[in-house]
Parts: C-alpha cells; sequence; structure tokens
C-alpha cells in the first residue's frame, strides 16, 4: 500500500508475520493507516510528520530509522523497533 499524499513515499508492505486467517486490511489498520475518501494515508502524514522524504527500515511506514535507547526510531512516524537482547 501506497500513502497518497502529495511527494510521500511511504509504503506498507505485507508483515511476514501475518497470520494466515489474518487479513492484510487489518494489518493496514494496526500499523496506523487511514483510508479516508481521498485515499490512504501513512501514520507519519496523518500524525503531522510527513511527507516520508527517505525511505528506510520502518515496519509502518519504511521511513528512515535512527538508532536511539528505545531502540531503531522511525524519523517520520515515530514507532520504535526495540533492539533485541543479541544486539547488547
Amino acid at each position: 500500500m501506497t500513502c497518497d499524499r502529495p511527494d510521500c513515499l511511504a509504503l506498507f508492505l505485507e508483515p511476514d508475520d501475518l497470520a494466515e486467517d489474518e487479513e492484510f486490511e487489518t494489518a493496514v489498520q494496526a500499523a496506523g493507516w487511514q483510508h479516508l475518501p481521498d485515499g490512504h494515508i501513512c501514520p507519519a502524514c496523518d500524525g503531522g510528520r510527513g511527507p516520508v522524504l527517505e525511505r528506510g527500515e520502518c515496519p509502518r511506514c519504511t521511513g528512515r530509522t535512527v538508532d536511539l535507547a528505545q531502540g531503531s526510531t522511525c524519523m517520520y512516524c515515530q514507532h520504535p523497533v526495540p533492539h533485541s537482547m543479541d544486539e547488547w
């Protein structure tokens, strides 16, 4: 799924761990994406922090991430992915 806001590069890809009985649309909503009459809106644009201008590793919007104490955090939607114990 792509964000339909001007100049936004956000994507939402189907998660690898999506349960067989779970709908893609349920995963989209859980990730914070909105489906409005004028199109899909990513969590960064919906929260006023978009558009996503650089792609990276964010699982919610594919925005660029930075490593912070709480984990790998998206510069756009602010979604953190906690560090795994293997990284310490």
